[in-house]
């Protein structure tokens, strides 16, 4: 269970781990979103959710392994992402691209 914050909800998904998340303050309906929108966990589009909802979302989330699935795709992208590493080539491109 997550507030569907991006730091939480970023290191949640580059371990794998498929959420559920509730919150509607922030950026937390954009990230919530994505996470229900990958397939990756539950939004509960709440920033109260009653105990009975968050235990259900739990359960689903660990009986279906489609949230499971979809966490551990998300991991091998964010694993392989170069990230900064690779801005450098990626600006060498651009500006190779646009040289005379």
């Amino acid at each position: 269970m997550s507030n569907g914050g991006y730091g939480g909800v970023h290191f949640a998904l580059k371990h794998g781990v498929p959420l559920v998340v509730a919150g509607t303050t922030e950026d937390k309906p954009e990230v919530n979103a994505r996470v229900e929108f990958t397939g990756a966990g539950i939004n509960l589009r709440s920033n109260q959710p009653k105990p009975d909802t968050v235990a259900k979302a739990v359960r689903t989330v660990l009986a279906d392994p489609s949230y499971a699935l979809a966490s551990a795709r998300i991991s091998a992208e964010i694993t392989a992402a170069t990230g900064f590493a690779g801005l450098e080539d990626v600006l060498q491109g651009l500006i190779g691209a646009h040289t005379p």
